[in-house]
């Protein structure tokens, strides 16, 4: 029984390192396009969402990827509202 869960937990450390690799190429990815602080914060959030939260639903996944891609390059809080209307738009995880 212990083998079990001493291998159960080397498996979730490696899946979390594995997580936060991937958050931090995100970040390297993402940040380094933004223009405007409110941007910033929206990408953290967004990696975060992509690369850590374990269980999400497929639409929620595409809505935080819609953010990253569109939100991450824009130069004005205009824009970047009416980017996120159409992210969560298309993208209705609620539904």
């Amino acid at each position: 029984m212990s083998k079990y869960v001493l291998l159960l937990f080397a498996l979730f450390c490696a899946q979390a390192q594995a997580d936060d690799e991937a958050y931090q190429q995100c970040l390297l990815q993402y940040q380094s396009q933004v223009e405007i602080p409110e941007a910033a914060a929206f990408v953290r959030n967004a990696c975060n969402h992509v690369h850590r939260e374990l269980v999400m639903l497929p639409r929620k996944k595409a809505y935080w990827q819609c953010v990253l891609d569109y939100v991450a390059p824009v130069k004005t809080r205009e824009v970047m509202a009416d980017l996120l209307q159409v992210c969560r738009e298309r993208h209705d995880f609620r539904k």
